[in-house]
């Protein structure tokens, strides 16, 4: 007698095994990696909440997996339940198989083209760049405004709804929620609330003044240069009179307020009325910020120059690109949408915009830009980074390699030079021979991601070697360096990271690399746990490379404010400080922060260094910035007083410019023989745009010289040759001692080196060591203040005629 139909009980069976089976290869492949490549809408995947959740959701499906199997013909669902269960199991197995090979490598990332990029986040509210919302809220805020008991809900909206607004430039939309929002705190009868409400409307005050009295073209000089002279203040002062009034009045309630003490005496400077206008006891004296040595002068002539564009956060190069003897400027901003811009020197002291006509109006987005002959034809290259701060999924942008051709114009060479196959957040990048093929190799520290050490084949492709090289760093990277720190011949590479030690990648020679950091004395500390730009440069010129390493005074912590402003205010700052590694010539450090003045803490991110005065010591311009609304501070200005100590000289170089400094670069843009400072300017957000500066030195008596290294058997930019000047300016022989690079991590300086000599009438020897052939070159009784190139494998240099802009 026959029960039942086998063949039947034998179909259910193999489904229940076949939905068994794909439950658990469900939970094998949906693990964190494969979820973060496929799924982190914000990077917040990390968080040990969400880790967790995944983790509990693999234990569910294998659970369930090992259920069914166990059950095996006792499990039979209905048909249609089953196709589902099995439609369901091969999906989640294949997705997850696709972000498990994404994760481990063994599939290609596709990879955005870059007006992708732009039409995929415009219009989203993307984390931090706080580019929507608005109209949700609004929605949110209409639903509950005539509802009682929700008076405090109401006050939490407006004031997010105020804050997004004032983040995308709408201050006076921003001000009238807050000033509902002052009401009804009044009415609720609650203090605290009441007098942050009042530094909220100060500031938006403040930002409505500026975007009214500053943000034309025609800008007044000195309009966001710390200390703002009366004959800068803003021609319509109401906004800033309206603010002092909001200020003084939570001063009144709160006097030991430090933020709110410097925010009313910027808004007096804005209108007119500092220092008179400014009670005693609230009152900033400047007198002794004003240092004693003698510095240039420098003036913003940006404007009239051409140069002013007006832009948030993004790159800036300046150098010769076209080779006619005048550095040119190329910037980017970070808005996905917004092209780069190529300023060509005119000669005469202008520049005329010509991105369309060399076809990079197409390159979209730019968090930094690097320059470089990667491929030895003679013309500079750029390479763009993207991506930052936006984690794992929004920071997915990918960077661009931009070929330049003999026409001038650029073409995007990036997935042919095999750079683009992966897309990872990123902001800095540094090129260097490491392995003296003489082909120029490229660094890249990503944030989250692995770092990624590009080696350059020859042919025009690189080859990502970081794993094999024994580069390891995963942190959050935000700047790196190459120099040669041990003088073994070899550049080595230095990363900052933030909330983690740096790493000091040393070159052992034989295409890897061994960490370093702590053994040398480079890695950081509790103290200095936040790291950005740094550089190598011999700050006492000794012939061993130093370090400096841009500390991040902090990011959203209340106090960043008044750090930045610590000695203006008479306080002692409690964020991570400026360091300063001397080298001690066995290729130990020693922190002389302290030592050397320079134990401050300031949020540069912008940061670069040149010879501001011709001494032939390094001095550095810093472009602070942080995303808060009330950091206003000045970007300062470090003066090197021979080798011993710097002196914050900002105020008497008229350099301290209010508005958030990003990329740094330093040059002789007109010819005369000493270097001017190109800041790229504007914050993170649109209300944080402004206008770029070119500050202009005045000059000194100094001498200088400018050489042109042209590489032949080494790159053909000479990246990383080493230079040694010997002079006698009257107190006796000594060396000044020059690494050939683009300087920090944020803005890229000149590759001519623009170098000075002091009171020296004349070089006794100039030595320069090209690492990669091993040449050696001397020229001895070198005249000053003249331009000249230097070619590696020639016994002579030769003269380069560069008539003075305008002249």
């Amino acid at each position: 007698m026959i029960i039942g139909n086998p063949k039947s009980a034998h179909t259910k069976n193999s489904a229940s095994i076949i939905i068994g089976v794909l439950f658990l290869s469900s939970a094998i492949f949906l693990n964190q990696w494969a979820v973060v490549r496929l799924l982190a809408a914000d990077g917040n995947i990390e968080g040990r909440s969400k880790i967790a959740a995944i983790i509990i959701a693999q234990l569910i499906l294998s659970a369930e997996g090992i259920r069914i199997l166990r059950k095996g013909q006792r499990f039979q669902p209905p048909r249609f339940l089953s196709i589902t269960l099995a439609t369901l199991g091969v999906a989640a197995t294949a997705f997850g198989i696709y972000g498990t090979g994404l994760a481990i490598g063994i599939f290609p990332e596709r990879v955005r083209e870059l007006q992708e990029i732009c039409d995929w986040i415009t219009g989203q509210d993307v984390p931090l760049m706080v580019q929507g919302g608005v109209e949700s809220r609004e929605a949110q805020l209409a639903e509950i405004m005539s509802e009682p008991e929700q008076e405090l809900a109401v006050i939490g909206l407006q004031i997010d709804i105020a804050t997004r607004l004032l983040y995308q430039g709408k201050p006076s939309a921003a001000i009238d929620y807050l000033e509902s929002t002052y009401n009804l705190v009044e009415a609720q009868q609650l203090p605290d609330l009441l007098n942050d409400t009042r530094r909220e409307l100060g500031i938006a005050h403040l930002h409505k003044g500026r975007i009214e009295n500053c943000s034309a073209s025609d800008h007044p000089a000195g309009c966001a240069l710390f200390p703002i002279p009366s004959s800068a203040a803003w021609s319509d002062p109401s906004d800033a009179l309206i603010a002092i009034e909001y200020f003084n009045t939570l001063l009144q309630h709160k006097p030991d307020d430090v933020r709110v003490r410097w925010l009313l005496n910027l808004a007096h400077m804005l209108a007119g009325t500092y220092p008179e206008g400014v009670s005693p006891e609230d009152v900033i004296e400047l007198a002794a910020a004003k240092p004693t040595i003698q510095t240039p002068h420098f003036h913003d002539i940006a404007p009239e120059a051409g140069l002013a564009a007006f832009n948030p956060v993004g790159g800036a190069i300046m150098d010769d690109f076209n080779n006619d003897g005048w550095l040119d400027v190329v910037t980017s901003t970070h808005l996905p949408c917004e092209p780069m811009l190529y300023f060509h020197n005119n000669g005469d002291g202008t520049f005329t915009e010509k991105a369309a006509q060399l076809h990079l109006t197409a390159q979209l987005g730019g968090f930094n830009l690097v320059q470089a002959d990667y491929n030895n034809d003679g013309l500079l290259d750029i390479y763009v980074m993207r991506g930052a701060w936006l984690r794992e999924f929004w920071g997915r942008q990918r960077n661009s390699l931009l070929r330049q051709n003999e026409d001038g114009t650029f073409s995007d060479v990036t997935r042919a030079a095999g750079l683009a196959k992966v897309a990872y957040p990123t902001l800095a990048a540094a090129w260097a021979d490491y392995n003296h093929d003489g082909d120029i190799d490229l660094y890249v520290p990503n944030e989250y991601f692995p770092d990624q050490l590009f080696r350059n084949n020859g042919d025009g492709t690189f080859t990502d070697i970081a794993e094999p090289a024994g580069i390891n760093n995963l942190e959050n990277a935000k700047g790196v360096a190459w120099g040669d720190y041990d003088n073994d011949g070899d550049s080595d590479i230095y990363v900052s990271n933030i909330n983690t030690a740096n790493n000091l990648f040393r070159n052992n020679g034989d295409d890897t690399f061994t960490d370093v950091a702590a053994e040398v004395g480079v890695a950081t500390t509790a103290r200095r746990s936040k790291s950005f730009t740094p550089w190598f440069w011999d700050v006492n010129n000794d012939g061993w490379l130093d370090l400096f390493v841009g500390g991040y005074g902090g990011n959203y912590r209340p106090t960043v404010l008044e750090d930045d402003v610590a000695d203006f205010l008479g306080i002692i700052p409690r964020g991570e400080q400026l360091t300063l590694y001397l080298n001690d010539g066995t290729g130990q450090f020693i922190d002389v922060s302290e030592r050397m003045n320079l134990d401050r803490v300031f949020t540069p991110m912008g940061a670069n260094y040149g010879d501001i005065d011709n001494d032939g010591y390094p001095d550095f311009y810093l472009g602070t910035g942080a995303p808060p609304l009330d950091f206003l501070v000045p970007n300062r200005l470090f003066q090197n007083v021979n080798g011993k100590q710097f002196v914050d000289v900002t105020i008497s170089a008229n350099v301290g410019h209010l508005q958030k400094g990003h990329s740094i670069a330093f040059g002789d843009i007109d010819n005369d023989g000493d270097q001017d400072i190109f800041a790229q300017m504007g914050g993170w957000v649109a209300d944080d745009a402004y206008h770029n500066a070119l500050f202009e030195n005045a000059g000194n008596a100094n001498h200088w010289i400018t050489i042109k290294l042209v590489g032949v058997v080494s790159n053909h930019a000479a990246i990383g040759v080493r230079i040694k000047l010997t002079v006698d300016d009257g107190a006796g022989e000594r060396e000044i001692h020059v690494l050939v690079s683009s300087g920090g991590s944020f803005g890229a300086s000149s590759l001519q080196q623009e170098i000075g000599l002091g009171s020296a009438d004349h070089i006794n020897t100039l030595e320069i060591h090209w690492p990669t052939s091993g040449i050696r070159q001397q020229f001895d009784n070198v005249a000053v203040d003249q331009f000249i190139e230097v070619v590696e494998d020639q016994a002579t240099y030769r003269l380069l005629n560069r008539p003075i802009a305008g002249q």
